[in-house]
């Protein structure tokens, strides 16, 4: 489907498919304040580093004290009513990739604004990284299959 201009790709049952707009609210509606209002996060201090949201699961890096010294990795899967809902929250290291069960996350530092290329199942998606330098990839999986970063647009950091 085009959303905004751009195609978008959606996994159903773990195959790729192509599907119209769902008639409710979509991955364009988890963004950096939608990660800290949903993450309880007080915004005089906890800053969101880098967000991802695709079919019904999103994830966001958050710097819980401003300072960079403590991340967390909030997870969220989206009802059937719309409400995105948080599956899991806890610390996190700098980079890293994995399978839930129901999505498959992976993260990392690159120079700011750099495009990195993950690839998931044979296929690779582009993502690009923050003003900060962090970026962010999650996708809807039950197979257990964890991203790999195949080129990271620069070392960050």
């Amino acid at each position: 489907m085009e959303v905004h201009g751009v195609t978008v790709c959606t996994f159903e049952d773990d195959d790729l498919v192509l599907r119209s707009p769902p008639a409710r609210l979509t991955c364009m509606d988890f963004d950096h304040a939608a990660a800290m209002r949903l993450g309880g996060w007080d915004p005089r201090y906890a800053v969101v580093l880098a967000t991802a949201a695709r079919d019904g699961v999103a994830a966001a890096l958050v710097d819980t004290n401003g300072d960079g010294a403590d991340v967390d990795l909030d997870q969220y899967e989206q009802a059937a009513d719309g409400r995105w809902a948080e599956v899991s929250s806890g610390n996190c290291d700098d980079t890293g990739a994995f399978a839930t069960g129901s999505m498959a996350l992976a993260w990392g530092r690159a120079s700011p604004r750099a495009v990195v290329t993950v690839e998931f199942r044979a296929a690779r998606h582009t993502v690009e990284a923050t003003d900060q330098g962090w970026w962010m990839f999650v996708v809807p999986s039950r197979s257990g299959d964890v991203p790999a970063v195949v080129a990271d647009g620069g070392a960050g950091g």
